[in-house]
């Protein structure tokens, strides 16, 4: 794996294609290329990995508006149609693996009612070859992971998860890598979970590698074993993987989540597949799949004789409602919808017609409906009690407000973590760091992002992470507007999560507590309907972006 990278397989077409190899140092001819496929097909692997991420309890897939569906005949994706999918790719082939890079856990009411259980009785039909742990996986704790890992037909893997004495995990089926033999040569496949759990007290005994360690660890134990063609399968992000790709030899493709990245015609975070290259200058393969059962990745790659990467080629491709599902999956997702039918009729109140951003990745990019409506029902419930500002991660919301008449089974979809909203005193500098710490990820978006109520703040993604924040006001019951003062103490209400550092927000465990009831997210959204019906648009322009068009 780790010897030097050449243009084709063999020493006899070495001496043929000399001249134009050399050139292709510098340019890389499309004739080199074409050669290299057809040395690979003769010495060495043709490789099919079809993969998944962030599937999020989508067992139904997504409706036309993104949000999860309820019924296979109007849906997109699912996990029906992956399954089917998988299985008659396995059925024509005998070099496909099947991945799926973490975060089943959390995101849909089927979850919120059902929990892993259900997971767990669909992955029954699942064909994969491995999957690795997201975040969400953790969000139950430790036990209760232990508990879903026992019940998967498929290997689980983290080479950088080290539970620790007392931790569930410890006697768990969890192995740093899986071998699988395809066609003749062995595939390693090393696994690497979300160490942002490393930060819930869900699992306050886990503890994670330097992912860069442990990967270079794995690979090199595989090595010694003969292996030759190694696939990390990772839940870090598409920047933490390109990192990876840049850092670590012997890794020839990296299947990602996370970031919930689409890749491809028209993506403005890469083609498919990303091309880095390893410190020996050899390619490295990084792939990802948006979320939400959307889209199965598919890509093909040749390795030439010494277990290179030579030529490649695939996409995502989306899950349509015409294409067909495996029937025992099908089966299993009547039974679970028909255990939502309490929530789904429960009518909490409704909304003004009229549309603005809203959704997950709306969230997560600036202002969202569903955002500004929780954090303004936040706020209404802790102004009595000392607060004049609601923050809220856009990560915690998980789906868009609906049009129309609004169900408690809607808002458990919107809000499935059950978070306990506290309220905490910081000062102006404090809620200053804050702000820029929602801001920091690439493109100043992500679930770190705060959704806001009393507040307004101007960021520039342009400037480097820490100084994004240009200006932040702080807005009154009556709509006055006074700059922050840093050196001021506001109340502020916001989810215990953050509270106590979840997605790195150390500054938000200084605050000083105020005392109040603790209710949970999605009852406190509850009451603020019931009281606003039917419910106004909400006032935009809380995050201000200047020098971007997101």
């Amino acid at each position: 794996m780790n010897g030097t990278y050449h243009c084709n397989g063999t020493y006899r077409f070495l001496l043929r294609t000399t001249l134009a190899c050399i050139l292709s140092l510098g340019l890389l001819l499309p004739g080199c290329a074409r050669h290299q496929a057809r040395e690979s097909a003769q010495d060495g692997l043709e490789l099919v990995i079809l993969h998944v991420n962030d599937t999020h309890a989508h067992v139904t897939g997504i409706d036309k508006y993104g949000n999860a569906a309820f019924s296979e005949a109007e849906s997109r994706g699912g996990y029906g149609r992956i399954a089917e999918a998988v299985r008659r790719a396995r059925a024509g082939a005998d070099n496909v693996l099947a991945l799926d890079a973490g975060d089943q856990f959390q995101g849909t009411l089927y979850y919120s009612v059902n929990k892993w259980p259900m997971l767990a009785d669909m992955d029954s039909f699942m064909p994969y070859d491995a999957m690795t742990l997201g975040n969400h996986e953790f969000d139950e704790g430790c036990l209760e992971l232990s508990r879903f890992l026992e019940e998967l037909p498929f290997p689980v893997v983290a080479a950088n998860l080290v539970p620790e004495k007392g931790c569930p995990l410890l006697k768990s089926r969890i192995e740093p890598y899986v071998v699988r033999e395809i066609r003749g040569r062995r595939v390693g496949i090393i696994g690497l979970a979300n160490n942002e759990s490393a930060l819930s007290s869900a699992c306050d005994k886990t503890r994670f590698l330097d992912s860069v360690t442990a990967l270079r660890r794995a690979v090199k134990e595989l090595e010694a074993q003969g292996v030759r063609h190694i696939v990390a399968l990772t839940h870090l992000g598409l920047p933490a993987d390109r990192e990876l790709a840049r850092s670590v030899d012997g890794v020839d493709v990296i299947v990602g989540g996370h970031t919930h990245s689409y890749l491809g015609p028209d993506s403005g975070e890469g083609s498919y597949p990303v091309v880095e290259h390893s410190p020996s200058g050899q390619p490295v393969l990084v792939v990802t799949a948006r979320r939400a059962t959307q889209y199965l990745g598919e890509l093909k790659v040749d390795f030439d004789g010494e277990g290179v990467p030579v030529s490649w080629s695939g996409g995502l491709r989306e899950l349509e409602k015409e294409d067909p599902t495996m029937p025992a999956v099908s089966a299993l997702i009547d039974k679970y919808t028909a255990t939502l039918e309490s929530f789904r009729s429960d009518v909490v109140g409704s909304r003004a017609s009229g549309r603005m951003p809203d959704g997950m990745d709306a969230c997560r990019e600036g202002d969202c409906l569903s955002g500004m409506v929780t954090v303004d029902a936040m706020l209404s419930f802790a102004r009595p009690y000392g607060a004049v500002i609601a923050v809220c991660n856009g990560g915690a919301i998980r789906a868009a407000l609906p049009e129309g008449r609004i169900t408690r089974g809607d808002l458990l979809t919107i809000h499935p973590f059950g978070n306990m909203m506290v309220i905490r005193e910081y000062s102006g500098e404090q809620l200053w760091e804050a702000l820029e710490h929602g801001v920091s990820a690439e493109g100043a978006g992500g679930p770190r992002l705060l959704q806001v109520a009393g507040l307004r703040y101007t960021v520039d993604g342009r400037r480097p992470a820490g100084s994004r924040v240009l200006r932040v006001d702080v807005v009154d019951e009556k709509g006055g507007v006074t700059p922050l003062d840093l050196k001021a103490r506001y109340g502020v209400m916001v989810p215990s999560y953050l509270a106590g550092g979840g997605d790195g927000y150390e500054v938000l465990k200084e605050g000083s507590v105020l005392a109040s009831p603790d209710p949970i997210d999605v009852d406190v959204v509850e009451a603020y309907l019931r009281a606003h019906d039917p419910l106004p648009l909400p006032e935009g322009g809380r995050i201000l972006r200047v020098g971007q068009s997101r």
